[in-house]
């Protein structure tokens, strides 16, 4: 546990993200200079390309789960789609037979 906070110290983008939060305390009372602008533009664009990279991961561990539950309901769907139809058929068959039935002995 502590090799994973010693190397995260070591990172370079955490160094980055230190100097981000440095820069947005309000204790600075001296006028920012270009480079210090500059830096911070930096910073600011570093830490956004991190959360960017995140959502991407998010976004296509979401996108791999939907196609995975896609299949998976088109698949149940095929199943249970031709034992519906069989079902219907068969339901349909044996009512018409027992209606001609009772129609063939109404008539007789």
């Amino acid at each position: 546990m502590e090799a994973d906070n010693e190397s995260e110290n070591n990172n370079p983008l955490n160094e980055i993200e230190q100097h981000l939060i440095n820069d947005l305390q309000d204790q600075w009372k001296e006028p920012a200079t270009r480079g210090d602008l500059r830096n911070h533009a930096v910073r600011m664009d570093s830490r956004l390309t991190k959360i960017d990279a995140r959502f991407d991961i998010l976004e296509n561990k979401i996108d791999s789960r939907f196609t995975k539950q896609d299949s998976d309901l088109k698949e149940y769907l095929n199943k249970m789609g031709w034992k519906f139809a069989g079902i219907t058929i068969s339901t349909t068959l044996v009512s018409m037979i027992g209606i001609l039935s009772v129609l063939a002995a109404w008539i007789k």
